[in-house]
């Protein structure tokens, strides 16, 4: 598992969208943004080699997601 921290997670979620991974690559279908238990919100998709990528937001007022 991989997590990238992002700025904006709904804009990185329109790029993931729009790369169509499932058709392009044979991956399941990303998961759409949502806050999860631990306060971040975030997007879930799977790479082609397998391997599953937390894309989540960055909280401004955290300073350890700086």
């Amino acid at each position: 598992m991989m997590q990238l921290l992002v700025d904006d997670v709904d804009v990185w979620w329109t790029h993931l969208t729009s790369l169509d991974l499932p058709k392009n690559f044979g991956v399941p279908a990303p998961k759409a943004p949502a806050l999860q238990p631990w306060g971040l919100r975030v997007a879930f998709l799977v790479d082609p080699s397998g391997v599953l990528w937390h894309v989540a937001q960055r909280r401004s007022n955290v300073k350890h997601d700086e």
